[in-house]
């Protein structure tokens, strides 16, 4: 019963959160001076007195700020979040299709950042102050100091210009896209059966998936290495060793899982933030997803697309929060309590 309430809470904050920045952008799009039928009629449109008064009532701009607030979130409970202004199609429609884009690269990003930066922090905590602690401290060092589209750009420049590598884009010029089923490229082109494919489209997310993980890779060894310095030194651990355990039992039986609460926080929202966030590395890549979206959105002040996204960010984030909790209960079960 302690669990569910703890998880219940947990998705009632997580929906309050929602609403919040749901109703922010909305006031905030209210404050900007631009209009936003004349952003979707253009100039031409403008001029035709009749067609503006139709889209203004279409869109409920006619009436008081509230009765408005109500109209936008009932379509949006209802999955209607408008049309764009650049696309002029549904923006649920043009999410559903750059959504997968970005969930793929994001999560070869978050495996290779994780591949690399856990077991480098461990690494430089059990050798501190060796070769190897001092190399990793370095290469942290480096990857959080240049930004992603930074990195993006060096990349390019080496692996595509230099040695031939795939480039921008998630699939070759001369290849067609697999057949959509789930939208992941890889898993589409092992569906179709084609694995020339699906060795084009890995040659492909490798660069950008790279760019996107290098930064979180140097940040979470340092926080795995740092959290399990700490733990080293509890008494419980000397007691481990003075009883004579091998120091592998010490430091993977007891003293990792009580250093992995730190990382498992920014893991979780690292993820979130990989999804909601990688605006700049889909634009220096050419990547047809959410990021490259929004960056279009911005350009051509399509305020129903920058609604949706801002919300569908604030979901990612919300449940990715919630799931780092509920990770909580399972490495440290004392959590439930708090």
């Amino acid at each position: 019963m302690g669990l569910l309430y703890y998880i219940l809470k947990r998705i009632f904050f997580g929906i309050l959160v929602i609403f919040g920045v749901l109703t922010l952008t909305f006031l905030i799009t209210k404050i900007i001076p631009q209009n936003p039928v004349a952003v979707w009629l253009g100039l031409e449109g403008m001029q035709y007195p009749e067609l503006v008064k139709q889209v203004t009532e279409l869109w409920k701009l006619d009436r008081p700020i509230w009765e408005q607030y109500i109209y936008y979130v009932g379509n949006v409970l209802r999955g209607d979040f408008g049309r764009s202004s650049w696309s002029r199609g549904p923006v649920i429609a043009d999410l559903a299709a750059r959504f997968p884009a970005t969930v793929e690269l994001s999560i070869f990003a978050f495996l290779i950042a994780m591949s690399i930066a856990i077991p480098t922090g461990i690494l430089s905590a059990v050798y501190r102050d060796k070769p190897i602690d001092h190399f990793s401290r370095i290469l942290s060092v480096v990857g959080i100091s240049g930004p992603s589209f930074w990195w993006g750009i060096i990349f390019l420049y080496i692996f595509y210009l230099q040695l031939g590598f795939a480039g921008s884009g998630r699939i070759g010029e001369g290849m067609s896209p697999p057949i959509t089923v789930t939208g992941f490229y890889l898993i589409d082109s092992l569906i179709e059966g084609r694995l020339d494919k699906f060795i084009d489209v890995l040659s492909h997310i490798f660069l950008p998936a790279l760019t996107l993980g290098i930064g979180a890779t140097g940040f979470t060894s340092r926080l795995t290495r740092s959290a399990l310095l700490e733990v080293l030194r509890k008494d419980y651990i000397k007691t481990a060793r003075m009883k004579g355990l091998r120091e592998r039992v010490v430091i993977y039986r007891h003293a990792l899982r009580n250093a992995l609460i730190a990382p498992v926080t920014y893991m979780g929202l690292l993820f979130g933030s990989m999804l909601g966030g990688s605006v700049f590395v889909e634009t220096v890549f050419t990547w047809r997803g959410m990021g490259q979206y929004i960056v279009t959105a911005i350009f051509a002040s399509d305020y129903p697309a920058l609604l949706a996204t801002t919300l569908v960010i604030a979901i990612i984030y919300s449940v990715a929060n919630i799931i780092v909790d509920l990770l909580y209960t399972v490495i440290d079960p004392r959590v439930r309590v708090g």
